[in-house]
């Protein structure tokens, strides 16, 4: 298991290369902003990959998501990027979703910071309840078909509304 932070310092934005994500981003893991690809591997040895999980660490604390390819991304200081083996990543991005999870990042995150923020060292601290690898496959599955159910519907309710 693993948890990292991204770059620290605001990168320079440019309209191509290396898709930057932010706090802002978690929902759908797509930006409009990119840096280079020299930036990219001058600031990034760990980045996401496929089944990895991103969740926010300032503000809005423990919002996840988890990343569907292997295109290369950049992630701003705002987002974790958890990579656990032998854990299904469906569940436990809706672990961590639970009231359970919730309180024991709120208990962790620093109280003098504005907006809300947990240090990415406090993120491993926090239980979280696991079933067997196959349980977690399976509720895991179900969890992402629903996800994937949710955006077929909505999808069909932008296209009535035009």
């Amino acid at each position: 298991m693993g948890i990292y932070d991204g770059v620290h310092q605001t990168p320079k934005y440019q309209d191509s290369g290396i898709m930057f994500l932010s706090v802002e981003n978690i929902t759908t893991l797509q930006s409009a902003k990119y840096i280079s690809e020299d930036d990219f591997k001058r600031y990034y040895k760990v980045y996401p990959q496929e089944k990895d999980i991103l969740m926010t660490r300032i503000g809005d604390v423990g919002t996840t998501n988890v990343v569907a390819d292997n295109l290369l991304k950049a992630y701003y200081v705002s987002l974790a990027l958890l990579k656990y083996k032998n854990t299904n990543p469906y569940f436990l991005s809706n672990a961590i979703q639970s009231d359970y999870v919730k309180e024991g990042l709120s208990n962790r995150t620093l109280k003098t910071a504005i907006p809300m923020k947990i240090n990415k060292d406090e993120i491993g601290k926090v239980d979280v309840m696991l079933p067997t690898l196959v349980e977690q496959q399976q509720i895991g599955n179900y969890f992402k078909s629903l996800d994937n159910l949710i955006t077929l519907h909505q999808r069909k309710y932008y296209m009535h509304q035009y």
